[in-house]
């Protein structure tokens, strides 16, 4: 902001301004932020124009802190207002009717963006059991996020366990199929070595038979030529 004025906040916090740390400061480009979120600057330029500025001129301003208080907490602020109440009152019973139910993630992330922008607009120190509610639905919302994660790794792990073990299953029978296969390639090789012995020695068995017919055909003949 330019100017400053009754109930005016800090553009970075959203917070009143105030003493001490909340004091509002100037720097080159115009702009007013408090003193604690100056500080907490890591690049020296504004939050809002991004032009760079000194930290050592900036300039403290004065502020009545009685009228900010008054403009910011007396009647008809926006703090106080019935419309305020009355969002922050309809929040706070959706939350609860999430609690009870329960619903979608999409639905609860909207839900939660609804909360921080309404409570963006008003100093921290207002609506502080919607703050604790809001915290309490942001960290259900992120354990409902990592559970979702956490589940597809091992809806994931599932898939691939049961396409090795079909795999596995696969190999086995496989392995089945050569180890008959062997089996019977073994046994055709015994069969034929028993078959090849059968013919050698029936070979062998005739050969004999014919050498001894033969010396007897030739005993004979000797036996007549006498």
């Amino acid at each position: 902001m330019f100017s400053l004025g009754p109930g005016s906040v800090c553009d970075v916090c959203l917070e009143s301004f105030g003493a001490d740390s909340k004091a509002p400061c100037s720097i080159s480009c115009g702009h007013v932020f408090c003193a604690d979120c100056l500080r907490h600057i890591t690049r020296q330029t504004c939050p809002l124009c991004r032009v760079p500025f000194d930290p050592r001129s900036t300039v403290k301003l004065h502020v009545d802190l009685d009228s900010v208080k008054a403009a910011s907490t007396g009647p008809g602020s926006a703090a106080d207002s019935p419309s305020a109440e009355q969002e922050a009152r309809s929040l706070h019973e959706r939350i609860a009717a999430v609690a009870n139910a329960g619903t979608s993630e999409a639905n609860l992330r909207s839900l939660i963006s609804e909360c921080k922008t309404f409570l963006s607009g008003h100093p921290r120190s207002l609506f502080q059991d919607l703050r604790v509610s809001l915290r309490m639905i942001a960290y259900l919302c992120e354990v409902k996020s990592t559970l979702r994660s956490q589940n597809q790794a091992v809806d994931s792990f599932r898939e691939q366990l049961e396409g090795s073990r079909a795999e596995y299953d696969e190999l086995q029978v496989r392995l089945l199929e050569l180890d008959g296969a062997r089996k019977e390639a073994v046994n055709a090789r015994r069969k034929a070595e028993g078959e090849k012995k059968e013919v050698q020695a029936t070979a062998v068995q005739r050969e004999l038979e014919l050498t001894q017919k033969v010396s007897e055909m030739q005993n004979k003949y000797i036996d007549l030529l006498e």
